[in-house]
């Protein structure tokens, strides 16, 4: 993993792009740099930027001053010296204070992994020791507990109904964050930390001396995680028969999105044609819904086709383990590592699209869909040239490929915080807060997955296309087609449903 400060070229043609002013209608956007210990505010990094191109503009004025004080008299060159010399002084003072601020990110990035990865040695220890003990207790205070959240469940039933949700929203309304305590910056990272630190508690209670744990987890030989505790899970709803990894039949939808990604029309045919991607925004506004859950887009050129492949996210109205492959059991097969229903309609999907081992494949995805992205760009089995996700519980799952990365997650969101906290990555991590009070994008926002909206997701995507901080713009720039280019192609969108055992 490379830890060296961002080092960017820009063509000595190509004017500076334009700051963009921050304003209170939009929370800043926090900055985690692909491959580097970065990790800083949009503005901090906009200064830094500012600096630099100050740097270079003294430069090149001095520059300019000394091809003038060559055509002038004596008395006036010397005078030009002496501003070509206070504009170097300049350029380097200003040169040194953006080294400065890069630092400052840098510092903020390699401290909060230092200290994350101590504190989860620390965590996987007490945690150990507290799965030790509470195996040791239960069968003394299990009696008692039980008992007692019987007789609370009695006197719940017992009040009327309108005594219920009284109580419900006077609960609500006095918890951290008002009608939505589950959507808190704070609360979710303390979510990360309980998952990634539940199987450390899983081996303390069977008997793993507390000292050996985090030897044995994430911050050692890797035995356990999150995966391993999901595995489980896995497991377990198989013995009960809900088949989170069963076979899929996938076909092509008899209706298909037109060009503009917009509303399907009943009389088109399963292909249609689209113009390629220029843009995030333009790749997230074209993630469909869990009825056709995968859109396949390719497009032909001199150098072999190209395909673009856009994931839905989870559809919360699927039975558990049942004919749609996009529910919670595909979920906990993609977090245990597993060959997830949904994980092989989308491969299934690609094929049938034409992709093969040599095909360049963007990969985009909502939620569950950004997983299965993130697991089919590192799968090796095409030629990645991008990936997209967001809202995604894909922070456990590495990327470490050489192609251009952007996770793009909302720090409110429980659902990124399902794969516990974060390993290294070669992606661009770019976080907002979408529900901060006074912002524009908090307007409307209710309930604990308010943050999970994909529409909130596309409008954060748009922000991250307008940055002009230099580690988003060479991530953004460096997908195919950014900036436009009008080629047209293929659309095909396909569903999936699991094959019911024999």
């Amino acid at each position: 993993m490379t830890e060296a400060a961002w080092s960017v070229t820009t063509p000595a043609d190509r004017e500076p792009r334009a700051q963009p002013a921050l304003t209170t209608e939009d929370a800043p956007l926090i900055i985690r740099g692909a491959g580097t210990t970065v990790v800083a505010p949009e503005a901090l990094l906009a200064r830094r930027d500012a600096l630099r191109a100050a740097s270079s503009v003294c430069s090149d004025q001095a520059l300019r001053v000394r091809g003038v004080r060559a055509s002038v008299d004596a008395s006036l060159a010397l005078d030009l010296e002496h501003d070509e010399r206070a504009l170097l002084t300049l350029a380097e003072d200003l040169a040194w204070l953006a080294a400065a601020v890069q630092s400052v990110a840098e510092v903020a990035g390699q401290t909060e992994r230092t200290l994350g990865s101590w504190l989860e040695r620390l965590g996987a220890h007490y945690g150990a020791a507290a799965g030790w003990l509470g195996s040791r207790l239960g069968l003394v205070i299990l009696p008692g507990l039980l008992t007692g959240a019987g007789m609370i469940a009695a006197g719940w039933r017992l009040l009327p109904h309108e005594h219920r949700e009284a109580l419900v929203a006077t609960t609500l309304g006095a918890a951290p964050g008002g009608d939505r305590p589950l959507s808190e910056p704070q609360l979710v990272e303390a979510m990360r930390w309980v998952l990634t630190l539940v199987d450390d508690a899983a081996l303390g209670a069977v008997g793993i001396p507390p000292p050996l744990v985090p030897a044995l987890g994430e911050t050692g030989l890797g035995l356990s995680g999150v995966s391993g505790a999901a595995t489980a899970v896995l497991g377990l709803a198989t013995l009960a028969g809900v088949r989170g990894t069963a076979p899929v039949r996938v076909e092509l939808a008899g209706t298909d999105l037109r060009r503009s990604g917009g509303a399907p029309d009943g009389g088109a045919p399963a292909a249609t044609v689209s113009a390629a991607p220029g843009s995030v925004a333009e790749r997230v506004h074209r993630i469909p819904d869990p009825s056709a859950p995968v859109r396949v887009e390719r497009y032909d050129g001199p150098a072999g086709p190209h395909f673009e492949v856009y994931i839905a996210g989870t559809d919360s109205t699927a039975a558990l383990g049942g004919a749609q492959p996009w529910d919670m059991a595909s979920n906990v097969a993609l977090v245990a590592d597993q060959d997830a229903s949904s994980l092989q309609a989308v491969r299934s999907a690609l094929a049938a699209a034409g992709a093969t081992a040599d095909s360049s494949v963007v990969f985009t995805g909502y939620s569950q869909g950004g997983a299965i992205a993130t697991r089919l760009a590192e799968s090796g089995q095409w030629a990645t040239a991008g990936l997209v996700t967001v809202g995604s519980p894909s922070g456990d799952l590495p990327v470490l490929g050489d192609y251009p990365a952007i996770v793009i997650e909302h720090r409110e969101d429980l659902v990124p915080g399902l794969s516990g906290v974060r390993r290294e990555t070669e992606a661009l991590v770019v976080q907002s807060e979408t529900l901060r009070a006074g912002t524009a994008s908090a307007a409307g926002a209710t309930g604990a997955l308010a943050a999970h909206d994909l529409d909130r997701y596309r409008a954060t995507a748009e922000r991250v296309d307008s940055s002009a901080i230099e580690e988003v713009r060479a991530r953004v720039d460096a997908l195919p087609g950014s900036g436009g280019g009008g080629a047209e192609g293929t659309v095909l969108r396909f569903t999936a449903t699991r094959i019911p055992p024999p």
